[in-house]
Parts: C-alpha cells; structure tokens; sequence
C-alpha cells in the first residue's frame, strides 16, 4: 500500500509539477548561460588525403571555433588544444562534395564542464580529383641584377628535381618549382646559396629535401674595343737621324672585358717600332709592337709593320754647312 500511496502522491497534480519541473529547468539554464564567458579561436585547416582524392579547388585555411564555458576554463584554454580537419580518404570519385569538417579536443578540455563549441563553417564545398604525384626540375630564381660588366653564364641546383602531389590536372600543368628569391645584386664571383621551395600553387603539396642548393656562375662580361689610327712611336732612333713625314698610324682590336677594358686607354709607348738597328739614311720595313697588359688580346691588327723613310736631321745638315 505504500507503494501505491507513494506513485498517487507523485501523479497528484502532475501536470502543475511538470510546469514546474519545466520552469525550473529553464531558470537553470538561463543561470548557467548568464555566468558563461565567451572566446573565439582561430585553428589552422588541416586537410587529410591519405586516399586515391585531392582537392582541385581552394578552400579555407582556418575555421573559428567559439567556446563557452567558465572563465577559469577558459583561462586555461589555448588555441593548441583543438585540431580541425576535413578527411578526404573515404572520398573514390572525382565530384564537387561538402566535407563536413572535424573538431578533435586535447584531453584536458574534454574533462571540462561545462564546455560548448561552435564551429565556423561547419562543412567545406570543394571539387575533389584524382590525386597524382610525379617528379619536376627545380629552377633558381634570381632577384636583382649583377653589377654592370658582370653576368650570370651558368645556374645549377642541387638536388634538381622534386615530388609534386596533388590533382590530377593541376599536377600535369606544373613543368617545374622555383627557388626562394636570391640576391645576385653585388655578386661579382661564382658563390653556392643555400635555398628553399615557392609553392606557386596552393593546390600541390611539395616533398622537398632537407636542403637545397643553388650555384651561381658569375663571370666578367667580354668586350673588344676598337683603337684607329694610332700614331707608331719610333724609339731608340740615333739622334743625328730623323723620320721624314708623319708618324706611321695602325688599327686594332683589343679583346678583354668589360670591367677591365672598358675604361682602358693606350699609354703613350704602347704602340712603337724598335728603330735602334738604323744607322743611315734610307727606308725601312719595321715591326710593329703593341705592350698592353697579359690579360687582353689583340685582334684584327691593320699591319704588323711600317715603313719608315728616315733622313739626316736638319739641324745636323746646317751645322755641317756653316763650317
């Protein structure tokens, strides 16, 4: 009888005591709500392709995650207790899909309570395609320029090639990778830089080493510069002789480059004939001789000797007619 007395005394008014029950709950609510705080993180996407799917179109980098819990729980949350993830592996066909994106918590958060969040977006619209991989060359990618007179003859990078993965038609289209910007603005020697990978293509993921370096040949720029009608000097000539007429002009080229001859200009003595085995007068096929520094090289030179007429100098002619 007690038993039965005991369920009577319960149903008695029931539906008062369901409002009731119903009002209190809420008050309770509404209680917990108002002593709840409020944070918003933001946590890197992290996309998991470990199947035959990649994506193919663009999608976003970070999701917002909003927790509300106590303030003392939320003193102690960070934004590296969550993880955020889409998972493509149990994608097989090629089609625009909308992955659902998952939220993993550290084990500290889970024994909190209480402890809600919402995420910002929910679920991610991409295009997904078959995933490829291949191996493309790897090219350097050089900022500024060297300085004038000077030039690049020659780039190598080591190791020259990387593993691209991605989808299918963004991996076909891709014909190499480049390096990180390298300043070749002072460079006047061949130097090794050590560099890393640009990923142009937000869509591909690069395997790269664990280093790359890039060589960089640097050499000095080549130039010939043209002298014309350069007067031949006549040395060691006897001083009671004289050369009748002008000096004798050549024409030549000198090869060298560009910080080194492009400011050169002859000496005085460069250009000369050796005229010490003369002694009378009469006309003479001399060679021609051209001293300039061991680094350049003469070309196209006009003639390899002169003529030169030499007579008695007048001065010598009247001293010998006064006596």
């Amino acid at each position: 009888m007690k038993t039965k007395q005991l369920f009577e005394k319960l149903t008695e008014n029931w539906q008062a005591k369901v409002i009731c029950f119903g009002l209190a709950l809420g008050l309770y609510v509404v209680h917990i709500t108002s002593i709840l705080d409020r944070k918003t993180y933001t946590v890197p996407l992290k996309v998991v392709a470990d199947g035959g799917m990649y994506p193919m179109s663009d999608y976003p980098e970070y999701v917002r995650i909003t927790v509300r819990s106590t303030a003392e729980n939320i003193a102690e949350t960070l934004q590296s207790d969550f993880t955020a993830t889409i998972d493509l592996t149990k994608y097989e066909k090629e089609g625009s899909f909308s992955v659902p994106v998952s939220v993993h918590l550290s084990p500290k958060l889970l024994l909190m309570d209480p402890f809600e969040i919402k995420l910002n977006p929910e679920s991610v619209s991409m295009r997904l395609e078959e995933k490829t991989l291949k191996y493309v060359s790897i090219a350097p990618s050089l900022s500024g320029e060297v300085p004038h007179g000077y030039a690049v003859t020659k780039m190598s990078v080591e190791p020259a090639t990387v593993e691209i993965v991605g989808p299918r038609r963004a991996v076909d289209e891709t014909k190499q990778v480049y390096t990180s910007a390298i300043d070749v603005t002072a460079l006047t020697v061949s130097k090794t830089f050590e560099a890393s990978l640009q990923n142009i293509n937000s869509l591909l993921a690069i395997n790269p080493a664990k280093s790359y370096t890039v060589h960089v040949d640097v050499a000095e720029e080549p130039l010939v510069k043209k002298f014309t009608d350069v007067p031949v000097r006549l040395l060691f000539l006897p001083e009671a002789l004289e050369a009748e007429g002008e000096s004798p002009k050549i024409s030549f080229d000198v090869a060298g480059t560009v910080p080194t001859l492009e400011d050169y200009e002859l000496s005085e003595s460069a250009v000369y004939a050796d005229c010490s085995a003369i002694d009378k007068v009469g006309t003479y096929d001399l060679p021609v001789h051209i001293t300039l520094p061991s680094y350049f090289q003469i070309e196209n030179q006009s003639a390899e000797t002169v003529s030169v007429a030499v007579r008695v100098r007048r001065e010598t002619q009247s001293e010998s007619a006064g006596r």
